[in-house]
């Protein structure tokens, strides 16, 4: 597979200061050839700017939406305007740190599946970008378990992100997707209704029960992804509520009511031990404090 057929779909909004980075990345690391299609969600400090000013052999396509629509609708846009055989949507806070986007676009057609990367905060620590399912043992298994001392066989039911070859998972971080362009249009693939956070992981519920499977290919891919370029304009106060409200929302329309509270009791049990952790350890624990809060509060 070369660059010429692979399509990466990028969703904007108040962020066109990240996509100087990103743009370097990919045609340095996949030669310039490969199609990108940016979606702009109204954005005040123009992206469309930042594409006109650069020179790249590959094909752009810029579209506006004309209002915030969100990532999903924007995301379902941009799919529509692609033409690769396979279809990357890449964050446009994310830089590639090696040409294995194409090898994870060639893997996601060969499978007819999903597939993400190694996504790595900008310090260079693995970020937790696919996870097991969200509901029956493996929450509690990994709420009183950490993963960091699990056994490898068992990680890959509560943290598979912690793995180091490709194994096949329940859902994928948004941040970073690649997948067939009709297996995608098949599937939505997102929930135009969900604005941002847990549209990931409807995706993934989804497909698994359409027959599609997701993947985690760590030696694969590699990706930094710096997070929240576009969340913590949209909720200064923190994202943490919309994201707890939105989860809760998926996993009670894929496995109903009762697994989804036993499935969030398992998620507070999970926050509180590692709050008490940390502050036993005397470590920073506001992020925990903040998720066991918006757990508390999310209907």
């Amino acid at each position: 597979m070369g660059a010429a057929d692979v399509s990466i779909v990028v969703v904007t909004w108040e962020c066109a200061g990240h996509l100087p980075a990103l743009l370097d990345s990919v045609d340095s690391r996949l030669g310039g050839d490969v199609e990108l299609v940016v979606v702009d969600n109204d954005s005040a400090d123009d992206p469309e700017s930042v594409l006109r000013d650069r020179d790249r052999p590959g094909q752009v396509r810029f579209s506006q939406m004309g209002e915030n629509a969100g990532f999903g609708a924007a995301a379902n846009a941009g799919l529509e305007l692609a033409c690769g055989d396979a279809v990357v949507f890449l964050n446009p806070d994310t830089q590639l740190l090696d040409s294995g986007l194409l090898d994870l676009a060639r893997f996601a057609l060969e499978r007819n599946c999903l597939a993400g990367p190694r996504l790595l905060g900008a310090t260079g620590d693995a970020q937790p970008s696919a996870a097991g399912s969200p509901v029956g043992f493996w929450p509690w298994f990994g709420a009183l378990v950490p993963g960091a001392v699990q056994p490898l066989l068992l990680r890959r039911r509560t943290e598979p992100w912690r793995l180091g070859s490709s194994t096949r998972v329940c859902w994928l971080s948004g941040a970073c997707i690649a997948g067939p362009r009709q297996t995608l249009a098949r599937l939505g693939p997102f929930d135009p209704t969900i604005h941002m956070y847990a549209e990931d992981m409807d995706l993934g519920l989804r497909a698994a029960a359409a027959g599609v499977e997701s993947w985690f290919c760590p030696e694969l891919a590699r990706v930094v992804h710096r997070r929240r370029a576009s969340s913590e304009r949209r909720w200064p106060e923190g994202p943490e509520r919309v994201a707890a409200v939105n989860r809760r929302a998926v996993v009670r329309a894929a496995f109903g009511r009762s697994a989804e509270r036993r499935a969030w009791r398992a998620e507070r049990t999970r926050l509180r031990l590692r709050l008490l952790a940390k502050r036993a350890l005397r470590r920073p624990a506001a992020a925990e404090s903040r998720e066991l809060a918006a757990l508390r509060g999310a209907p």
